[in-house]
């Protein structure tokens, strides 16, 4: 209630911050919850991410890197769900490794979200393995460029050697690989893959990263060493739109965009609430 002598711009202007920090919470958790799928507009790099997933030949093969760790799942999470949701949705082959120790932790919470054998009907070991954490960093991936099966010798899931899996007769090194996709937050990372398997092999390349690497990895795309780049939470929002399959980088990208209109407009409303009371003082 306005009290006498006080206008209801004085209150505006002197809102108690309870009062803003409540609306803050609602408008942040509400997208959470329940996206919005405001607009947003894609950048060229994500549809060149997006159309090199799409127009791969049926019966590609293609090595997924989970190249993270735990204190990046904010950033990566949403678009490693997402890109695996499109490998599964499309006719091609793939295989999970990590280069760093909590990849393969990362890689298993989307496995199981997705649920690959009742959701998209691929056969484990004919459509796709799960080979786990690869030690040694740059050392692990020339070997692999080198020799899958003597880099990994069993898989991650049910500790059989490789060899016993259809899939991997078509997965001897580098030199049987369509596509590497590496989720990364640092070394190793794009460095170590240029080096180790775009400059020996040849291999084509995209990397999804933390936003503050977007500088690093960059230079890589402008060199064509790496196809496209998605950088950060922004990007996978636009990932997520281009697959028309809203997600966590959706919710985040609304909450972030809804937060900044709450604070756009208690800004405008607190300097019209100043002009006003200076123009009653004058």
């Amino acid at each position: 209630m306005v009290t006498q002598g006080e206008t209801l711009w004085d209150r505006l202007e002197n809102i108690d911050r309870r009062v803003l920090y409540l609306l803050l919470w609602i408008v942040v958790l509400s997208p959470l919850i329940s996206p919005l799928g405001l607009p947003v507009s894609i950048s060229s790099s994500t549809v060149k991410y997006y159309e090199t997933i799409e127009n791969l030949p049926p019966g590609s093969m293609v090595v997924v890197s989970f190249d993270f760790g735990l204190s990046a799942l904010g950033e990566l999470y949403p678009i490693a769900f997402a890109t695996l949701h499109h490998l599964f949705s499309k006719s091609v082959k793939f295989a999970i490794i990590a280069t760093w120790n909590e990849g393969p932790i990362v890689a298993k919470m989307i496995i199981d979200k997705l649920k690959p054998e009742e959701t998209y009907n691929k056969v484990y070991g004919e459509d796709w393995i799960f080979l786990g954490w690869a030690p040694g960093g740059e050392q692990a991936m020339a070997a692999l460029g080198r020799d899958f099966w003597g880099t990994i010798t069993l898989d991650y899931l049910y500790k059989k050697p490789v060899s016993e899996y259809s899939i991997m007769q078509n997965l001897k090194s580098a030199e049987d690989v369509d596509l590497l996709i590496s989720f990364e937050t640092g070394t190793p990372g794009a460095d170590e893959w240029v080096r180790q398997w775009w400059e020996p092999y040849r291999v084509p390349m995209l990397v999804a990263c933390i936003g503050v690497m977007a500088p690093t990895v960059a230079p890589y795309v402008q060199a064509g060493q790496v196809l496209a780049l998605l950088p950060g939470l922004r990007a996978g929002a636009e990932y997520e739109k281009l697959l028309s399959k809203p997600g966590l980088a959706t919710a985040a990208a609304d909450a972030i965009s809804t937060s900044h209109i709450l604070v756009l407009a208690f800004v405008i409303i607190g300097n019209i609430g100043y002009l006003a009371r200076r123009g009653r003082r004058k």
